[in-house]
């Protein structure tokens, strides 16, 4: 699914990616586990294209990511950031159906994706029509991840996405 060869980073004098070559597989999980500030959020922020890597190239389903090309190629990929990164003046069904909804999907659509999403995650249809001031961190962080579910995505990016999950919650989807 995703090939990088020689990708590196750095801000300033800071090189927080070195020369990474690596494969993720379609069908496989891949895990990546480091201490804080090692690379594990910058790699995951240069897979869905939000910020460019120093060196090195990048393929997604072997098309090499450019500028010109990541706007669609990002449709594939859900991305889930660490707190969620919802937006504070939307509620949580807005939140969720917010890319569905710009892409043109039919309300009834969108309304029965979110529906279906919520009960997958076992999320209170109720915390639908919350704020996120209004919910909790497990609520967020549910939000978070059907939001990047909503399109049936070819590649799910989680970067610490069940921190605010109860444990009975986490294996349930």
């Amino acid at each position: 699914m995703f090939s990088l060869k020689n990708v590196s980073k750095s801000f300033g004098n800071v090189q927080v990616l070195k020369p990474t070559t690596v494969q993720f597989r379609t069908g496989e999980s891949t895990v990546l586990i480091g201490p804080s500030g090692c690379g594990k959020s910058t790699l995951l922020r240069i897979l869905v294209g939000l910020i460019a890597p120093d060196s090195g190239t990048i393929e997604f389903d072997g098309t090499q990511l450019t500028t010109k090309n990541i706007e669609n190629l990002r449709l594939r990929m859900g991305y889930v950031i660490q707190d969620g990164g919802l937006f504070p003046h939307l509620t949580a069904r807005q939140n969720v159906g917010l890319l569905a909804s710009h892409l043109g999907w039919a309300k009834d659509k969108v309304r029965s994706r979110v529906d279906e999403l919520a009960e997958l995650t076992r999320l209170s249809v109720v915390a639908l029509d919350r704020y996120p001031a209004q919910l909790s961190g497990g609520q967020r962080q549910r939000i978070g991840i059907m939001r990047a579910l909503v399109l049936d995505p070819a590649v799910i990016l989680l970067d610490e996405p069940m921190g605010a999950l109860d444990p009975m919650v986490r294996p349930s989807f």
